[in-house]
């Protein structure tokens, strides 16, 4: 897809929509959100790059770091977690839309496949965070990973695949597609009998 004007508009304000609400949705209550034991309840955003691609990731990543850069001292754990969470938001996000995108199902076999994409977005969060977590905090490896596996399997596996799955009914995949096929046929009618 050429990238016009008009859909840099709309990938950027998908963006600035994706950050602005991970970023409030981590201030607004963040103490079951940081640390090892955390439900970090803003991660239900996440399962939604798979209905909004790249700009949902690079959105998902710049509100991880305004949220973990704002949080209240007892929470802000520095550099580290600022550029580490935004990063793994990012992997996570685009990662897991590239394993979805290849979701051809239907029904059950469609929805475990589904969450087969978002675990793979929770293998992220797991292993890159739980790691860091634990080296800054002084846990064991496993501790951290245990940590962020209660709760994204809470945040995203459950949370976020509910909203996916409600979102996905809406027929968002199918008002994209519609509307791009609508200009070109537009544009085709235009050229061919506009001249007549």
């Amino acid at each position: 897809m050429a990238y016009s004007k008009e859909n840099l508009s709309v990938k950027v304000a998908l963006a600035a929509i994706f950050g602005a609400l991970y970023a409030i949705s981590l201030l607004i209550f963040p103490y079951i959100q940081f640390y090892i034991w955390q439900v970090r309840y803003a991660d239900c955003l996440l399962p939604l790059s798979f209905i909004l691609a790249f700009p949902s990731a690079v959105g998902l990543a710049i509100g991880c770091f305004i949220g973990n850069f704002f949080a209240p001292l007892p929470f802000n754990l520095g550099p580290v977690d600022w550029f580490g969470g935004a990063i793994t938001n990012f992997l996570a996000a685009y990662i897991g839309y590239q394993v979805e995108k290849r979701n051809n199902y239907k029904g059950l076999k469609r929805a475990i496949r589904t969450q087969l994409s978002i675990s793979v977005q929770t293998l992220f969060n797991i292993f890159i965070v739980g790691t860091y977590l634990a080296l800054l905090l002084g846990w064991p490896l496993y501790i951290g990973w245990l940590g962020l596996l209660i709760g994204s399997l809470i945040s995203m596996n459950f949370l976020g695949f509910l909203i996916y799955e409600a979102l996905r009914k809406t027929g968002l995949y199918e008002a994209e597609s519609t509307t791009a096929n609508l200009k070109v046929a537009m544009n085709h009618i235009t050229r061919n009998f506009a001249h007549q």
